[in-house]
């Protein structure tokens, strides 16, 4: 079996899979239950336990209200954003980064699981937050793996969701605004100030004709202290890119 992997490819590998998937269902990543209906990673019950991020939440980097705020004014900044903390000029995410999310992404990233999009993109579909936000002068740009990194996972899970994400808006899909020039260490574990200090240094624009004067919705994966997006962000203003917007998957809580 490895062996007939070997020979038909990444996308053979891809469809083939697919194929298996269907003749053998597997179980749902969450719960580990039989997977009944539509749907190839998640059963129904844990796709609708999925806790969507929605307002109330900071009007510029989308931290969810009742983190810090019992009643939260309409469009309010938090204490971050009034400190003028980020580069970046907004900030959405789909969900919270945990229960069926949590798994999707994880297998997603750590599995080498690219068809967990055919369950990202129905999500995409009918929770995207900022589609009302992001207009017709937008371009849509990934936050970039270092080569060695993508050499190892074989794709960029970025790219991706950044694809899928400018197929439905139909927005232009500005891929290689962004060089990752530093192979940095893993951010999990650290804390705010090591991650920021890790990330710092880790991008260069590869044209700056291509950025000057844009609008770019930057894509990643997850939102954590917001150091990776922050950093690229403020690559892109420095190349004089005019609003850069962010929108990740999932949001860590704090």
């Amino acid at each position: 079996m490895m062996e007939i992997l070997g020979k038909i490819g990444k996308v053979g590998q891809w469809t083939f899979a697919t194929l298996m998937g269907g003749l053998f269902p597997q179980n749902c990543l969450h719960c580990e239950g039989r997977i009944e209906e539509d749907g190839d990673y998640l059963c129904g019950l844990c796709r609708q336990e999925i806790q969507f991020i929605q307002s109330p939440y900071c009007n510029s980097c989308g931290a969810p209200a009742e983190l810090s705020y019992d009643y939260p004014t309409e469009n309010f900044a938090c204490g971050l954003c009034r400190d003028k903390t980020f580069a970046f000029d907004r900030a959405r995410s789909l969900g919270e980064y945990e229960a069926g999310l949590k798994k999707l992404i994880q297998h997603f990233k750590y599995q080498n699981q690219p068809g967990v999009m055919r369950e990202i993109a129905p999500l995409l579909q009918a929770y995207f937050p900022m589609r009302d936000e992001i207009g017709p002068e937008f371009y849509v740009s990934p936050v970039p793996l270092h080569f060695r990194k993508m050499k190892e996972r074989t794709f960029d899970q970025s790219f991706l969701i950044a694809r899928e994400v400018a197929r439905q808006l139909n927005l232009p899909l500005a891929n290689g605004l962004l060089r990752r020039v530093k192979d940095t260490e893993s951010q999990a574990g650290k804390t705010k100030t090591d991650r920021a200090k890790n990330i710092k240094g880790a991008f260069e624009v590869d044209r700056a004709d291509r950025v000057a004067g844009k609008d770019i919705l930057l894509i990643d994966d997850v939102l954590t202290t917001g150091a990776t997006v922050n950093e690229a962000a403020r690559v892109l203003k420095r190349a004089k890119a005019r609003r850069v917007y962010v929108f990740t998957l999932a949001r860590v809580d704090g």
